[in-house]
């Protein structure tokens, strides 16, 4: 009688268990004890049927079986269940059926108004079902959505539905075909289709068409994109995509995915043969081949070393803009695509790399002739123990060579010899006191007559040694209580070592710009990179203050500080703000009086006249439901020589949630001063519950460049859960 447990999972497939020898093979399911209760049980022993009346339960193997009557026939070897029959799943499905009749066996069988409430809350039922030889299940008459009922009113047809005229479940492939099916929306039959499958709950990958994608574009016309899911064994997969342009060749596109016992490897790519354009977007009537491929790949040697790649080619600046392949390919930089390979090393307290970069500049004014490749690439860093006084040494080594075919080539083998004592004085300063040597040597060569700025006065060898010495000082006051936490903190430094005058003798690959702010105002070098080396001797000053209310979370925090150079130096540009004996003021406000109201600034302000350099400023107001974000930038041209005029812009946001199921959000990006207006605007309206979601986006740019014309775009997002997720998409 347990066995009827086994045979009425007809929504879930058991997975298939090897064979073990039989001295350690452990009892199947169907072989396990069954915990049998029942208000009485009838034995008829000329009948040889055994039946179990009246709050019958059976308990195996983790399910649990209730029925009205359970009954075994011994002689036809079945088992038959009616009245209230319900099975409780390990998995955590419940399956109902009015009546069920099995063999003992498992072979075959038939059930009655078929109901299962499954672990995600999806709702699949039937008319019949019958089991067959090799683990087939038929359902006829069937109906299945992930849609919760009506609350007001359950008899109401789900949000959106399935039914079909028969459904079949075959455990040996783990799939389940759907025959004559339609998809009904509120009830209303929207679309039919006479086959359909998908695997089973078993399967997490199986290879079939996934959701197309629709759109409309001003520059590629109506587009259909069409991805096809082969698998390629249990760690490899592969994602073929073609998409069909009305204004344009089509793209081949797709994705490579494997895992290996070391590591993983993703790999995309696309190829078309495309139309060529002029700089005005003008067709030339000539084609061309045009391609990318991209991917990463991460693999351990063993427990300290491993290996990897990181790679983004295109065979034109503009291909992949013009096709819109940023976005279906994740590319996080729209600018440059890098390249790179690596071996790198963990061991204690050291880390050491070598690897190889290469870099192809996508903006129209970038030249390929003069973009640098680095090989090799070596760098080595070690920090030592601590010592009886707290202190410790560190070291770091590093090595390059940068090849270009037009332009500056280097090569540069350098050294850095430091030693770090950090104190705690018994009033609560805190002192650090750090020391440092490093050593360069350069050899420069030059090819070509391309000057970018930065190029060396000569070519040759090159060699410089650098010691410096720094004394930080800080000392926190805080005040607290049972509602508040006050720090006080002043902040000074001193850094010395010897001026380094006009370094026009080195080559400037990574250390062409200072970002002056709160965040690197007491670094010992304020450069980006390694190239630059900020010498001379000066203090840099400020003080740190932060206020937080420990019942409700409010917060005020704020920084201000200024460094101060003995000797000006002529080797930092002006508009760094650290030309001047004074640097630049910078500094940061933050305040949050309530979890719905946040503001915070962070600024740059010059010198001598107090007029603003830089400032960021964001302002947050109102909770989830309603929430209003504003963004504010500007950089004044002085500090980025760059811009062609002063940057101002202004960013806002609004989220609504109208209810638990719709919401409004609603961004602009405008410039202001000027040269004022809309860059960007974009607004969406979304609807979204258990089991379906509905959204209309609207998209208006107004600033555009080479085969990225300025457009608007209308997109309609419209998934049901299971289901993939269909996009349409139009200008």
């Amino acid at each position: 009688m347990a066995a009827l447990a086994l045979a009425l999972g007809v929504a879930a497939a058991s997975p298939a268990s090897g064979q073990a020898p039989p001295a350690a093979a452990p009892p199947t399911e169907s072989e396990q004890a069954a915990l049998i209760s029942a208000d009485e049980i009838i034995h008829d022993r000329d009948s040889e049927v055994v039946t179990a009346r009246g709050n019958v339960e059976i308990v195996q193997g983790g399910r649990v079986l209730r029925a009205d009557s359970v009954a075994y026939d011994r002689r036809r070897d079945t088992v038959s269940a009616s009245g209230n029959v319900s099975l409780a799943e390990p998995t955590g499905d419940a399956i109902f059926v009015d009546y069920a009749e099995l063999t003992d066996d498992l072979a075959a069988g038939v059930v009655r108004n078929f109901r299962a409430l499954l672990v995600d809350w999806s709702r699949l039922a039937a008319a019949t079902g019958r089991r067959s030889e090799g683990g087939v299940t038929t359902l006829r008459k069937v109906v299945y959505s992930p849609c919760a009922p009506c609350r007001d009113d359950p008899t109401r047809p789900p949000l959106w539905q399935i039914k079909a005229a028969r459904a079949t479940h075959d455990q040996k492939t783990a799939t389940v075909t759907y025959r004559d099916a339609w998809l009904e929306i509120g009830g209303v039959p929207v679309l039919y289709t006479p086959y359909i499958d998908h695997p089973d709950g078993t399967v997490k990958r199986q290879s079939g068409l996934l959701p197309p994608s629709l759109g409309s574009s001003n520059v590629l016309g109506q587009f259909y994109a069409q991805p096809f899911y082969l698998t390629l064994g249990p760690s490899a997969d592969v994602t073929i995509e073609p998409i069909v342009f009305t204004k344009e060749n089509p793209v081949l596109a797709g994705e490579y995915r494997q895992r290996f016992r070391s590591g993983a490897m993703v790999l995309n790519a696309s190829v078309t043969n495309a139309t060529v354009y002029d700089d005005d977007n003008g067709r030339t009537g000539r084609t061309t081949m045009r391609s990318h491929i991209a991917g990463t790949g991460r693999f351990d040697i063993d427990d300290s070393w491993r290996w990897g790649f990181d790679l983004a080619r295109a065979s034109h600046d503009n291909y992949l803009l013009r096709y819109k392949l940023f976005d279906r390919f994740r590319f996080i930089d729209r600018n440059t695509l890098t390249s790179r390979a690596y071996v790198e090393g963990f061991d204690g307290r050291s880390y050491a790399v070598a690897q190889g970069y290469t870099f192809q500049g996508l903006r129209p004014e970038d030249d390929p002739r003069v973009a640098p490749f680095v090989m090799p690439m070596l760098d080595y860093h070690w920090i030592g123990e601590s010592d009886r006084r707290g202190g410790y040494v560190d070291f770091r080594s590093y090595s390059y060579g940068i090849y270009r075919s037009e332009g500056t080539a280097s090569q540069r083998t350098a050294g850095v010899l430091g030693y770090t004592l950090p104190y705690t004085a018994t009033s609560g300063e805190v002192w650090t006191l750090s020391t440092s040597v490093q050593g360069d040597l350069f050899n420069i060569s030059d090819r070509g007559s391309f000057d970018d700025g930065f190029r060396p006065d000569k070519d040759g060898l090159e060699t410089r040694v650098f010691p410096q010495f720094a004394l930080g000082w800080r000392w926190p006051f805080m005040r607290a209580d049972e509602t508040s936490r006050t720090v006080v903190e002043p902040i000074l430094s001193f850094v010395a070592g010897p001026r380094m005058g006009i370094q026009s003798r080195y080559p400037n690959e990574d250390s062409r710009a200072i970002d002056l702010d709160d965040t690197n105002l007491f670094r010992r070098n304020r450069y980006t990179g390694l190239d630059r080396l900020e010498g001379g001797q000066r203090v840099t000053y400020g003080l740190s203050t932060d206020t937080r209310r420990l019942d409700n979370g409010a917060r005020v925090a704020a920084f201000l500080g200024q460094s101060y150079r003995f000797q000006r130096d002529n080797s930092v540009a002006y508009e760094t703000g650290l030309s001047d004996h004074a640097s630049n003021i910078v500094g940061r406000l933050l305040v949050s009086p309530h979890e719905w109201l946040t503001a915070q600034w962070r600024f740059q302000t010059n010198h001598d006249d107090l007029s603003a350099a830089r400032n960021a400023a964001s302002l947050r107001v109102g909770p989830e439901a309603l929430n209003l974000a504003v963004g504010y930038n500007f950089i004044d041209r002085a500090s980025q020589p760059s811009l062609p005029m002063d940057l101002e812009q202004m960013t806002t946001m609004l989220t609504a949630m109208i209810d638990e199921n719709w919401r409004v959000v609603m961004r602009e990006t405008r410039s202001i001063g000027a040269d004022s207006g809309v860059l960007r605007f974009n607004s969406a309206l979304i609807y979204e519950d258990e089991c379906f979601l509905f959204g209309i986006d609207f998209q208006r740019r107004l600033v555009g460049t080479r085969d990225n014309p300025p457009d608007s775009a209308l997109i309609l997002r419209f998934a049901l859960r299971n289901l993939g997720e269909t996009r349409f998409q139009a200008p």
